[in-house]
């Protein structure tokens, strides 16, 4: 469940990226890169325990129905015919490929979508790659950490605008392959700073990053987590899933930090930094419908910053099967600081099949029920 919680932060965080530039991003133990043209790669690496390392990357165009290239890179001498056994304890077993052509030192095989291999890779926590060198060297066994796979591979999808159609990795859905999909609308601004998903250039730049652990963040935003939203030590939450900060180009920065983890969600606190509008660090909170009779709350589920849209969406699931619970939709309010609910969806029945949240029934809005 934390895996597919982190993956839908992490949809928060490059919905809006477009490939005006090369994109480079640390995902956990993977490095994952796209450039202009759209092709993806992500990388990491593995290590016998006489520590000899083993590059695994994955690979992909931008075109549509294009395979996954996995290949590997020993640093023992690869000769072609080699035994390679992949697996991942309590996701996969004894999956095995044929070295063909080498070349620099490296093999490659395709990939399809359905392969349990990358279904592997994308679930399980460590991949033990065995390879039968034929020589000296003998049988080696290198543990790969998985560790930000799924992650860096639904970077891939979303630089390539695969998300929501059938040739997705990750987020594969019924959308036709050769249409992009618009579940996260694009902006038409550039990507730029080293160190994060960026959109810009200089001190004003836009960006987009996930910090993993306290020392990155102020110390004013953690003390908000600390006295108003009653999270308890940040650092597990943050290493599961990653505080989001996303600057605009005005030097805005929002602060989506992780407080609970729970089976189905993951309650956030935002802050805000505007030194435009002499904001230095403001804690923001969010409102219920008025019937709910309920006080602001300072935290808030799973929730998703649209900085195109100056809006904020989240959703409170009602169980772990993701198919009931609430939807809200809140707008920025610039000359009051502050987010205004403007949408609220209700599903209490949790059986049925699956419905996407936005879909829930409709139960207010500020437009026609106002305040």
């Amino acid at each position: 469940m934390f895996t597919l919680l982190r993956l839908m932060a992490l949809l928060v965080v490059l919905g809006q990226m477009s490939l005006a530039q090369d994109v480079g991003q640390s995902m956990r133990q993977w490095w994952v890169e796209c450039d202009r043209q759209g092709y993806c790669s992500a990388d990491t690496e593995g290590q016998t325990e006489d520590y000899e390392t083993l590059t695994l990357r994955i690979e992909r165009s931008a075109a549509a129905n294009s395979p996954l290239l996995l290949e590997l890179t020993p640093e023992t001498l690869l000769g072609e015919g080699a035994a390679v056994r992949f697996d991942i304890p309590g996701v996969i077993e004894g999956i095995v490929r044929k070295v063909g052509p080498v070349s620099d030192n490296s093999f490659t095989t395709s990939e399809p979508l359905d392969s349990d291999l990358l279904h592997g890779v994308m679930t399980g926590e460590t991949l033990f790659i065995t390879i039968d060198f034929r020589s000296e060297r003998g049988v080696q066994v290198f543990e790969v950490p998985l560790a930000g796979a799924i992650d860096s591979l639904t970077v891939m999808d979303i630089a390539q605008r695969r998300l929501g159609r059938r040739d997705a990795i990750v987020a594969r859905g019924a959308a036709p392959v050769d249409s992009p999909s618009d579940i996260f609308p694009q902006d038409g601004t550039d990507n730029g700073p080293d160190g994060a998903l960026p959109a810009g250039e200089g001190e004003e730049a836009a960006y987009v990053e996930v910090l993993y652990t306290p020392d990155e963040l102020p110390a004013a935003v953690l003390e908000f987590g600390r006295t108003e939203a009653d999270c308890g030590d940040p650092a597990g939450p943050l290493n599961e899933m990653g505080a989001i900060v996303n600057r605009d180009a005005s030097g805005r920065t929002i602060f989506l930090i992780p407080c609970r983890i729970g089976q189905a969600n993951v309650s956030y606190y935002i802050v805000l930094h505007d030194p435009a509008n002499g904001v230095e660090y403001a804690m923001q909170r969010f409102e219920l419908p008025p019937a709910h009779n309920a006080p602001d709350r300072a935290t808030i589920m799973n929730p998703q910053w649209l900085a195109g849209r100056d809006r904020l969406v989240s959703t409170r699931y009602g169980n772990i099967n993701l198919n009931c619970g609430s939807y809200e939709v809140h707008n920025w309010i610039a000359e009051q600081q502050r987010f205004e609910l403007s949408v609220y969806r209700a599903k209490e029945d949790c059986t049925g099949p699956h419905v996407e949240p936005e879909s829930f029934p409709l139960e207010w809005t500020l437009a026609e029920m106002g305040d």
